[in-house]
């Protein structure tokens, strides 16, 4: 069985200054590093080229988070236009993973407040904001089927960062009871057993005690039980993952 890793999570806001400090545990104890962002973003315009942007993380290691070209938000599924997961709109038409931050710790599941955000554009009012015009934050109705168009795998694969959705990682806040059929629906905790919501991309962390709650045995988590997805802040979350209506 894998160990249980905690990665540093990224926030792409331009600069990045990152302050490093002791965090809450996770379910196995191990302590969360966290990053804090630095002022204001820098605007992406129309029809920009994609670019790759290297960010060096306290522990030494270094993430490559892919900033998509700039299209359609129709396309790209992010309200600034460009995506930084799930990139190849061919293979993945109906999921992108998409920067964003916001002030404090929200439910993911927060209503849209029709102000579009992203790091090429500014701070979210709420994290679906940050989700295009006809997308949504993937698991907002509570449904895993938005999540099991991808494999454990490709979640994992998605990009750099992390980007999480909107639904807790398990069926019940007891034990690790999960849900595998068709049209399974979880809740979207806000803090405890479980609570944590599913994440893709390579700073997602490995996983929680409870590995299974979506993909079997590979459901990736920001680990930490004191922020759940009911209520987690910019910090925690990274980013967000968007699905086609």
């Amino acid at each position: 069985m894998r160990t249980n890793i905690v990665r540093s999570s990224v926030l792409l806001l331009v600069p990045l200054l990152f302050a490093v400090g002791c965090g809450p545990r996770n379910e196995a104890g191990t302590t969360l590093v966290t990053a804090t962002p630095g002022p204001g973003p820098t605007p992406v315009s129309a029809g920009a080229a994609e670019r790759v942007e290297n960010v060096a993380l306290p522990d030494g290691r270094t993430v490559s988070i892919r900033h998509g070209a700039a299209k359609d938000p129709a396309v790209a599924g992010c309200a600034d236009g460009t995506r930084e997961a799930f990139h190849d709109e061919t293979t993945f038409p109906r999921i992108a993973g998409c920067m964003a931050s916001w002030t404090g710790t929200h439910s993911l599941r927060a209503p849209r407040t029709g102000a579009a955000c992203g790091d090429a554009t500014g701070p979210c009012a709420a994290p679906t904001d940050a989700c295009a015009t006809g997308w949504h934050i993937c698991g907002v109705s509570g449904a895993l089927s938005d999540l099991r168009q991808v494999t454990g795998e490709q979640c994992e694969a998605a990009g750099g960062g992390r980007f999480s959705a909107a639904v807790s990682h398990c069926r019940t806040q007891s034990g690790c009871e999960f849900d595998m059929t068709p049209t399974a629906t979880y809740d979207c905790f806000d803090s405890g057993w479980c609570s944590e919501p599913v994440c893709c991309g390579s700073d997602c962390g490995d996983f929680g005690a409870c590995r299974g709650g979506v993909w079997t045995d590979r459901t990736p988590i920001p680990v930490g039980t004191d922020q759940g997805c009911g209520q987690t802040s910019a910090d925690r979350a990274g980013g967000i993952l968007c699905c086609k209506d």
